[in-house]
């Protein structure tokens, strides 16, 4: 029977590059972000809001929802799946009663970074309209986009980490993009004791990824490409300086303040 663990955090943290690395074991799956959230939070709006619902037991809607994990990664002869989504973070009480062993390891990175890192990609793309923030046509306006608190891609995954940890904190690891990437072996031996799972030797020299599919549904090119050799080379920020301090003023990393996820 496979185990279950997940990957969450925030966008252009390193998710994608952790789910390279980590897909070297020949014991792990991992990969970009799957429909697994989704076919499992709908499934629950549909029963609850059915004319069975005061029929259906807990324990079915448990099986339930094992049934879509199981079904989702049939084709997967790995025994151990690390499945991708933003959203895992706000739901750590439904994944402590499926899986009680399992760990959401969340890649975080200060949110200037995050911000610069999305408009190098806008930038990148200059002849299409991406899909992340479509009808925003200034750096202002796209960064406050991303930020938006009803329904910012930066945002949400934010909000929905803050409240995971502050709930279950037993069950998130913080991963420090540049950590990841000025120091992979001892970050990658950190994921594996919290995981309490046999450390793996990955090759560093060699971690490939893209996904053009998805990135091409959101007319960004390279979106999830990632370089062959893991290392820290930090681009230049092209943000206007009062965007760079707007949002620094803003202290969104409490992760560096908490003593327990170094």
């Amino acid at each position: 029977m496979k185990s279950y663990y997940f990957i969450s955090g925030l966008p252009r943290s390193g998710s994608t590059l952790l789910s390279g690395i980590l897909k070297q074991n020949p014991d792990f799956y991992a990969d970009i972000s799957s429909a697994v959230h989704g076919l499992t939070s709908n499934s629950i709006d549909v029963i609850t809001s059915g004319e069975n619902n005061l029929n259906i037991t807990e324990n079915q809607r448990k099986n339930l929802m094992y049934g879509i994990f199981e079904g989702y990664y049939k084709h997967i002869e790995k025994p151990v799946i690390f499945d991708s989504c933003r959203e895992w973070t706000k739901k750590t009480p439904f994944l402590k009663e499926l899986f009680p062993y399992t760990k959401i390891l969340c890649s975080v990175r200060d949110i200037v970074s995050i911000l610069n890192s999305f408009e190098i990609i806008f930038s990148k793309n200059p002849f299409y309209t991406n899909q992340i923030t479509p009808n925003c046509n200034t750096v202002f306006s796209r960064c406050d986009c991303l930020i938006n608190f009803e329904s910012g891609i930066v945002s949400r995954p934010w909000m929905a980490l803050k409240e995971g940890y502050f709930l279950n904190p037993d069950m998130i690891k913080f991963i420090e993009y540049e950590n990841l990437c000025q120091n992979p072996e001892k970050t990658m031996r950190s994921i594996y004791e919290f995981l309490e799972k046999p450390y793996y030797q990955h090759d560093f020299e060699n971690i490939e990824y893209s996904n053009e599919l998805f990135d091409q549904k959101l007319n960004l090119k390279d979106l999830h490409t990632v370089r062959k050799k893991v290392e820290y080379n930090p681009p230049r920020c092209i943000l206007p300086p009062d965007i760079v301090q707007k949002y620094s003023e803003m202290n969104m990393e409490f992760w560096r303040n908490l003593h327990n996820n170094n």
